[in-house]
């Protein structure tokens, strides 16, 4: 696969090569141990609607009832499950694993962002403090956030930062450098091509 990388008044070429094998067992690990754990629970007649990228552990489904309709009777389901929700990195691994060479710059660049639940407890706590005493709806309702939010990272306990498989990603990926090429050179063939050969945005 090859990357080109804008340095300064120049563009270089890099011989980007990688084990797919090793980093797809990468990507497996990211979701297992980083992934945001939220646990689901309810009644229905129907079955979940999951999409492809929908990642489900755990899953029970139990007859508990019937439900008459007019023109059926139906079986009510008790479902509970896990769902798995990964990083926007497992994203990029995915277009990685697929040969698409414009991911490389992303994972590169790849900004660990996520907001963590204890941020999240911290607003919620913050965000009922400020609540009208007298507001007994909104305060039982953001109570009621906060005892989610508790159960969230009961969930989570075990799950991982992503900074050190971000690092195992990196290492995983060799670029070997092939040649270089003055952005001056560049451009006088793309006006003599009348065509832009490189997105120049950095």
């Amino acid at each position: 696969m090859l990357y080109f990388k804008i340095n300064n008044n120049k563009i270089e070429k890099y011989q980007v090569n990688f084990d797919k094998e090793k980093i797809a067992k990468l990507k497996e690990k990211i979701i297992t141990n980083c992934s945001l754990i939220e646990h689901k629970e309810y009644e229905s007649v129907s079955n979940p609607n999951f999409n492809a990228d929908s990642i489900i552990k755990n899953f029970q489904r139990k007859t508990i009832g019937e439900k008459e309709y007019f023109e059926e009777t139906k079986d009510i389901y008790h479902f509970s499950y896990d769902e798995y929700i990964p990083p926007y990195l497992v994203k990029l691994i995915d277009r990685l694993l697929k040969n698409d060479s414009k991911v490389i710059e992303e994972i590169l660049n790849y900004q660990i962002s996520e907001v963590s639940i204890d941020e999240r407890i911290n607003l919620a706590n913050q965000e009922f403090m400020k609540i009208d005493s007298e507001n007994i709806a909104e305060k039982k309702a953001k109570l009621k956030e906060l005892e989610n939010l508790l159960k969230l990272k009961e969930l989570n306990k075990n799950q991982q930062p992503i900074n050190l498989y971000y690092i195992q990603l990196i290492k995983l990926m060799n670029f070997k450098f092939i040649d270089e090429m003055s952005l001056d050179k560049i451009n006088k063939v793309e006006l003599f091509l009348e065509r832009k050969l490189i997105k120049k945005n950095s």
